[in-house]
C-alpha cells in the first residue's frame, strides 16, 4: 500500500555542525514524488542562511528516497559550494517521516518530517 505524502510537512534536521529547520513542500503522483525543502540552516560558528532544495524521489510502502537536485536561495539567486542531500525516511505510523540524510562530503543528519 502506498500513502500520500503531498502536502505542507514541518522540516527539521540535525547534522554533524548544525541543524536546519523550515518546510517541506512535496506532491506525489503514484510512487514518484516532486518538492522542495525551504529551511534555514544553521551551521555551529557560522551565520545562519535561508536554503531552497528541490528534491525528487520516490515512496515504496512507507519507505521514502529523496535527493536534491537544485539549490538556491528562497529569492531564486544561487548559493555556491552547497552539497545537495540524498533523503532516506521511514513514514511511520504516528504519521511522520523519519530519517537519515547525507552529502557529498558525507555529513551526515537526522530528520523528522511532521505533517502540518
Amino acid at each position: 500500500m502506498t500513502h500520500d505524502i503531498s502536502g505542507k510537512w514541518k522540516f527539521t534536521e540535525e547534522f554533524e555542525c548544525g541543524i536546519d529547520e523550515g518546510y517541506a513542500y512535496l506532491s506525489q503522483d503514484g510512487e514518484i514524488i516532486n518538492g522542495y525543502l525551504e529551511y534555514k540552516e544553521a551551521i555551529e560558528d557560522e551565520e545562519s542562511f535561508m536554503v531552497k532544495q528541490v528534491v525528487s524521489g520516490t515512496i515504496h510502502n512507507n519507505q521514502i528516497s529523496l535527493k536534491g537536485d537544485v539549490v538556491t536561495s528562497p529569492d531564486g539567486s544561487p548559493i555556491t559550494d552547497y552539497n545537495l542531500d540524498t533523503m532516506q525516511g521511514t513514514l511511520t505510523h504516528e504519521g511522520k517521516i523519519v530519517g537519515h540524510s547525507f552529502d557529498s562530503e558525507d555529513i551526515c543528519g537526522v530528520f523528522v518530517l511532521t505533517r502540518e
